[in-house]
């Protein structure tokens, strides 16, 4: 058994190493703040009651949600316009996109996918923190009817060129989030490229190891991963808290989390 303590030892250390999670706190007083959510809502699901109000329980300010169907589009013009009096639409089926906003916004532009896969979208939100820039993703999955399994071979590649392609248009020096179903996990290609142009991924700042998504297979049964993901810039944002609610029907599950400026307007 003495062969056993070395590696008690290492797992000790290495569980030390690893940062403390950040803890959610109030925003400071006088300096605005905003909450945003991602959801991927799942095409099929816009007859399903609980997915229904899993759109409206988050609570969030702007909401940006993934596969967005004519179906979604009628439920949620029904169900929510006095809520979020600020609605946009774009896409279609799993590429389909929405923005839900209680405060105006820009519309920037619908970037059209690359090599025919999901657009993105750039908005700019005028809300209590001053103009802040969006961008919506939802990017190509590791496998599906087209790519078939030889997609997971190029997957990283293809995430890359979408990450790249559209946040080119994004404008310098304005608080920016990116949000979406990255369909990749914590070290995905997509995620480490936006990391390393300064981007921080909130949730595992708070929630560490947190899923959102879970999938039931026949052959191997329940898997769940870490795949939607908001990112924000630390130089004009920082976060106050960040969640999942396990809220509804979808594959996914929504992600929220709430931002303040760095420093309050004037200071």
């Amino acid at each position: 058994m003495r062969w056993m303590l070395p590696l008690a030892f290492l797992a000790l250390t290495s569980a030390c190493l690893e940062p403390p999670a950040l803890r959610p706190r109030d925003p400071t007083p006088g300096v605005p703040y905003i909450t945003v959510t991602t959801f991927n809502v799942d095409l099929h699901r816009f007859d399903d009651e609980p997915t229904v109000l899993a759109v409206g329980e988050t609570g969030a300010d702007v909401l940006a949600l993934q596969e967005v169907s004519e179906g979604w589009q009628a439920v949620i013009q029904a169900r929510y316009m006095d809520r979020y009096p600020y609605m946009a639409f774009a896409g279609e089926a799993s590429g389909g996109l929405a923005i839900l906003s209680r405060h105006p916004f820009e519309d920037r532009g619908v970037i059209e996918g690359v090599d025919g896969w999901h657009p993105a979208w750039h908005i700019v939100v005028l809300g209590p923190t001053g103009p802040l820039q969006l961008l919506l993703v939802h990017l190509r999955p590791p496998y599906n009817a087209r790519t078939g399994i030889d997609g997971v071979l190029t997957v990283d590649e293809d995430h890359l060129q979408e990450v790249r392609a559209f946040s080119e248009p994004c404008a310098d020096g304005v608080p920016t989030i990116v949000l979406g179903d990255f369909n990749e996990s914590l070290d995905g290609a997509g995620l480490t490229y936006l990391e390393e142009q300064g981007f921080r991924n909130v949730l595992p700042l708070f929630r560490p190891g947190q899923e959102t998504w879970r999938y039931q297979a026949a052959l191997y049964g329940q898997t769940v991963d870490t795949i939607d993901h908001i990112l924000y810039d630390p130089s004009t944002l920082a976060p106050l808290n960040a969640w999942v609610r396990y809220d509804g029907n979808s594959d996914h599950l929504p992600v929220t989390a709430v931002f303040e400026l760095t420093t309050a307007p004037g200071r």
